[in-house]
């Protein structure tokens, strides 16, 4: 059956194939435990909210940036902190210009799991690599075999510089818990992904097994009780560490996470829909626009393929927050909006510093598109669904670049000694827009990145070398969906540090 698998990660990584159809979002409901669903734990109530949370643990994460430009090396660890429970995780790569698929797999952690890789440069392309012995699809050898290289069908002009940089989304599609089997025995998938001294079997019949679909009904094989699936309940965190051996650099950072949460609460973990879906090129036959809010995807400009679900839109949780894309879609940009950035800034020359900011919209590609098989002002792609943060009064289109430009609002520099100023030198612009769906903003230095960014990077000259800057994100009235971070250092040696961005809401 291995070949049966190969051939899948190979599509799953290159694209090009067709397969079955693959299932729909199984929307978790008060008591089901019928037509083939698991029942809901008491100990992980129906979730109808996602909030943002403080404890860096969730359902669903986000890490704002990675990079291989300039020799750097992205390190990703990926933690199950659940102790009882499996989880089916998506992982997925986007570009920094246009939030591109660039490079996703699906990981099974047993519990208590960690799960690591390395992403580098290979070439122009950026690649995965992993030694880990968690379950993934393609399996760690397929990746190894492919290179681990990320894809270039779906960026502009097929461009291999385009994956080089962007963000991170990770998703828990399903739990797989414990004694769902035959009368009360671990389900066969449990026992795959079970780490054995230190090594999960990933038993090869267990993971082909994986390419179908899930059916809600009862005693089907493909059952999600049958298969060994439940509703996800999180407990979710990642760190991620950049580090540039030949610019004696390195930043780390948590993921931003989301809980999936009962009504009335945001302490409380509980059980979202199941959005479990196969690592395959199969067409869904649930109509995309009601599985994701992508206008490119939802619209056939890009054709949907099964491996591009779940994305952050895909409805998580019950009631109304999830009864459709567009409204969950809505709900996430709402959660992560702000309405302005401030942090610090050093570029003292006497001691060499510099500094980037890093700013990354990770629900954007949900309200405003960039189609590169249209021409003109068709290329901006906007999904009116999703209007409560970027609509044609705030989204430019820069086709010289390639990208999608969103205005921000006034800004102020203060240096370390009260001294203020509104106005500056900004380059290659005239003002500071969020180009792209990752930019870098990088303080009092046009020949020089502390984070060696490329893609959408601009250079703000503040005319005071140390001190804290503020950038207003007033959107189109209700802030914009914004996450980062600060990373500072001294040139040619590791001094430094990274900061999270502080808002005002």
């Amino acid at each position: 059956m291995r070949k049966n698998l190969l051939a899948l990660s190979i599509a799953a990584m290159v694209g090009g194939l067709s397969g079955a159809a693959n299932a729909a979002v199984f929307v978790n409901t008060v008591g089901a435990a019928a037509n083939g669903l698991p029942a809901i734990s008491a100990a992980a109530p129906l979730a109808t909210q996602l909030t943002s949370t403080t404890t860096g643990i969730g359902h669903i994460l986000v890490v704002p940036y990675f990079s291989t430009q300039q020799n750097n090396n992205t390190l990703l660890n990926l933690v199950n902190t659940d102790t009882v429970n499996g989880k089916a995780v998506k992982l997925r790569f986007r570009g920094a210009a246009n939030s591109d698929d660039v490079f996703d797999i699906s990981i099974f952690l047993s519990p208590g799991d960690m799960w690591t890789a390395n992403v580098s440069a290979d070439g122009d392309l950026s690649r995965l690599a992993t030694s880990d012995t968690s379950c993934t699809l393609p399996s760690a050898q397929d990746i190894k075999d492919l290179g681990g290289k990320f894809k270039t069908n779906r960026v502009r002009n097929a461009d291999p510089l385009q994956t080089r940089e962007g963000y991170v989304e990770i998703l828990n599609m399903a739990d797989v818990p414990p004694g769902t089997g035959t009368a009360g025995a671990n389900s066969a998938l449990y026992t795959a992904i079970k780490h054995v001294n230190g090594v999960a079997p990933c038993t090869q019949a267990l993971m082909d097994l994986q390419e179908n679909d899930l059916v809600a009904i009862d005693g089907d094989v493909n059952s999600p009780v049958r298969r060994g699936y439940s509703w996800p309940t999180g407990g979710l965190m990642a760190n991620w560490v950049i580090v540039n051996v030949g610019d004696s650099a390195s930043f780390s950072g948590e993921a931003v996470a989301l809980r999936a949460t009962p009504s009335g609460t945001i302490d409380t973990s509980g059980s979202g829909n199941l959005v479990w879906f196969p690592q395959t090129t199969a067409t869904p036959t649930m109509a995309a626009n009601l599985l994701t809010a992508d206008p490119l995807l939802s619209s056939g400009a890009v054709i949907a393929a099964s491996y591009d679900f779940p994305d952050l839109s895909t409805p998580y949780v019950s009631g109304a927050l999830g009864a459709s894309p567009a409204a969950q879609a809505s709900e996430l940009a709402s959660t992560l909006a702000v309405r302005s950035v401030t942090n610090e800034y050093l570029t003292n020359k006497s001691v060499n510093f510099a500094t980037d900011w890093v700013f990354s919209m990770p629900t954007r590609r949900y309200a405003a598109a960039y189609n590169y098989g249209a021409t003109g002002s068709a290329q901006r792609v906007l999904n009116p669904l999703v209007s409560a943060h970027f609509n044609s009064d705030n989204v430019t289109l820069d086709a010289a670049k390639g990208q999608l430009c969103i205005s921000t609002g006034t800004m102020r520099a203060f240096d370390r000694e009260e001294n203020t100023r509104t106005t500056f030198v900004i380059s290659p612009a005239s003002a500071v827009s969020f180009c792209g769906e990752t930019s870098v903003l990088s303080f009092n230095s046009a020949a020089y990145s502390v984070l060696g960014a490329k893609i959408a990077q601009q250079n703000i000259e503040t005319k005071f070398a140390d001190g804290w800057f503020s950038i207003n994100t007033p959107g189109v009235g209700n802030g914009l969906p914004v996450i980062g971070f600060a990373a500072a250092k001294t040139r040619g040696t590791n001094l430094g540090g990274t900061w999270k961005h502080r808002y005002s809401r």
